[in-house]
């Protein structure tokens, strides 16, 4: 063998060496990042742990929303090996468009990750973000959950140190693939607890008519309607689509809008969402509902406004 023959070997087996080590430590980052049990804290440390992880000196994590992204938490890793976060007033709160010809766009749009080599010469870079960084080049991917890209990781290494190359794109890839299902687990989970919340109020609201001898032929009103909720589950009405007869026709459009979404089993976090209000107010709505319809809990309200609806429908039109 040639000296020029075992130089080439020795590097060879130098870059399996740092592959190994880099894919290592990325899959340690992500095994921590997976501990999170909220999607906020899935992705709040998601780029601290790559970046303590020593493969790259610096992860930034961007939010996405429509078709805007911006920068939310820059981590850097000193030569002490910690990390601290940081992130320039001149990029804080601001939004991008993801449009065309940026690197983030086509990453976003393809849902893969990116390699620019030459970030200063390069056209379809974000130029503010690349003159701040100071970076020369980096790798950017997308962070995928309920097909939905949610965010972007972008992550590079500081002047001296190697240059990003293939192989941290790829690395990079599979960690943000990795993040994704980490953040839509937590996600689900997060979901089925609030099911359960909402679950275990009806059953409360239940056990308290069940006290109440007022309430009690509302309830079993209820509870015969359940086999017929279990074949169909009931759908969420429009006010407008509820006749205004007996004490229904007390409410105003919005509260009937509310009480078919109760009827639908969303929680007043769902209300909220639906109804573009604080959940404040709809709790206010709530309280309205049961005061004009003379209940004392929401299982009678929902009682009442199945009975009605279902007699609607059967009346003639």
């Amino acid at each position: 063998m040639t000296e020029a023959s075992a130089a080439r070997l020795r590097d060879a087996q130098g870059a399996d060496d740092r592959c190994a080590r880099a894919l290592g430590a990325v899959l340690d980052a992500l095994a921590c990042t997976r501990t999170e049990t909220t999607p906020a804290d899935v992705i709040a440390a998601a780029p601290r742990q790559l970046c303590a992880s020593g493969v790259f000196d610096r992860v930034m994590f961007s939010s996405v929303r429509g078709s805007l992204w911006s920068p939310q938490a820059l981590y850097c890793r000193g030569l002490d090996g910690q990390v601290s976060l940081e992130l320039d007033a001149v990029l804080e709160d601001a939004d991008i468009a993801l449009s065309s010809p940026l690197v983030e766009a086509e990453v976003v749009r393809r849902r893969l990750p990116a390699l620019v080599n030459d970030a200063l010469g390069e056209p379809r870079a974000y130029a503010p973000l690349v003159r701040w960084m100071n970076c020369r080049d980096y790798v950017v991917a997308p962070l995928v959950a309920m097909s939905t890209v949610v965010g972007l990781l972008h992550a590079d290494r500081m002047v001296g140190a190697p240059p990003v190359a293939a192989m941290d794109r790829d690395l990079l890839r599979l960690f943000a693939e990795g993040v994704g299902v980490a953040y839509e687990r937590a996600l689900l989970s997060q979901r089925a607890e609030q099911q359960r919340d909402a679950v275990a109020e009806v059953c409360a609201d239940a056990i308290r008519a069940l006290a109440d001898p007022g309430e009690t032929l509302a309830l079993a009103t209820d509870f015969g309607l359940a086999a017929a909720a279990k074949r169909a589950a009931p759908q969420p009405v429009c006010g407008s689509d509820v006749r205004e007869s007996g004490r229904m026709s007390r409410l105003t459009a919005r509260e009937r809008e509310v009480l078919a979404l109760l009827a639908s089993g969303a929680t007043n976090s769902q209300l909220a969402d639906r109804l573009t209000v604080a959940e404040s107010t709809v709790k206010s709505h709530v309280k309205h509902i049961l005061h004009k319809l003379a209940v004392g809990n929401r299982a009678a309200a929902i009682a009442c406004y199945l009975r009605e609806t279902r007699s609607d429908e059967r009346r003639p039109r």
